[in-house]
């Protein structure tokens, strides 16, 4: 290797063992995800990469089913599921709201109604 490349292939590793390691190290805890070791975390971030490089040529199915294997291997719901969820969740709100609105118009009418034939 010239000194170029010795430069280059040092930095590169200054950069994954200082940068990049620790940052996955720390976004993986913050999904409550914890490595028993160094090797498990440092297979775990190369699965990472090829994911993004397979994704990145355009194979996006391939990310999709590793989280489908992924949610599944740690019981979670589907993506689906939850998009379904919050859906559901935002309509029923939506009625309830409207719901509210009704009750509050009706009761206005009530309320001129009464006064009205009270007069």
């Amino acid at each position: 290797m010239s000194g170029t490349q010795d430069q280059m292939a040092q930095a590169q590793a200054v950069l994954f063992d200082e940068v990049y390691l620790p940052a996955f190290r720390s976004k993986c805890a913050a999904y409550g995800l914890q490595f028993p070791d160094d090797e498990s975390l440092q297979s775990a971030l190369e699965s990472v990469v090829m994911l993004k490089a397979a994704e990145s040529s355009e194979q996006t199915n391939i990310t999709k089913s590793a989280a489908d294997a992924l949610r599944s291997a740690l019981k979670l719901p589907k993506t689906e599921d939850v998009v379904a969820q919050q859906e559901r969740a935002a309509q029923e709100k939506q009625a309830s709201e409207q719901l509210s609105r009704d009750q509050q118009i009706r009761q206005a009418i009530d309320a001129l109604a009464n006064a009205s034939s009270g007069s």
